[in-house]
């Protein structure tokens, strides 16, 4: 066999080799990181958790009968104001009429004192005594589901027990108030410092004691 044969032979088995490796060569693989296929089933589903749906709250304003608190503040006898915890009425008053004990609040020895606070919404007032703390808070704000009609209010007193003691809600004059009574004690790990008579007698004696 001759050269010519011979060199012809090798340049196209060489050619066949070359554009093997083009065919079947890889390509480069520049990420770093195993590929998955688009359509594969193995990869498992994340688990989605359910969380409760509850419904949303709005707060909303009310409207206050300030000409009635007026006329009621107007109408206790000043002998009877004398003595007892008062508030500056007018324009610099909460934004609800507020009610305090009608009398003086036998207030507990050492350095707690009487305490009042205006706040965007009412009040916020505390009075120390032997046996329990009074707090009393007052609010125009109503909580209740977007679009839905506010909650009807009455003359009752409503006594609930806590875990600290009893609490006593009442409405006057559109606004609502929150009278609660903190145990200083415990007796067999429940508090006892105050009955429900007590407690509802207690918050139908409270008496306006400030407006605009």
């Amino acid at each position: 066999m001759n050269r010519t044969l011979l060199l012809t032979a090798f340049i196209a088995s060489t050619f066949a080799l070359t554009a093997c490796d083009r065919v079947f060569q890889r390509p480069a693989d520049t990420s770093g990181e195993t590929a998955v296929p688009a359509d594969s089933t193995d990869v498992p589903a994340t688990d989605e958790v359910e969380l409760p749906v509850r419904p949303a709250m709005a707060a909303s304003g009310t409207t206050i009968d300030w000409e009635g608190a007026r006329r009621d503040l107007a109408a206790r006898p000043l002998e009877e104001r004398e003595g007892s915890f008062q508030v500056q009425s007018g324009g610099e008053a909460p934004p609800v009429p507020v009610f305090l004990p009608a009398g003086p609040v036998a207030a507990q020895s050492g350095d707690v004192a009487v305490r009042f606070q205006p706040t965007s919404d009412g009040y916020y007032a505390f009075f120390p005594t032997e046996t329990y703390d009074i707090i009393v808070n007052g609010t125009n704000v109503v909580m209740a589901e977007p679009g839905a009609a506010p909650p009807s209010r009455t003359d009752a007193f409503n006594f609930q027990p806590t875990t600290t003691g009893a609490q006593v809600s009442f409405s006057r004059y559109g606004a609502d108030y929150l009278v609660e009574f903190e145990c200083k004690e415990l007796v067999n790990g429940l508090p006892a410092c105050i009955t429900e008579d007590e407690a509802v007698a207690f918050a139908r004696d409270l008496a306006i004691s400030g407006t605009r």
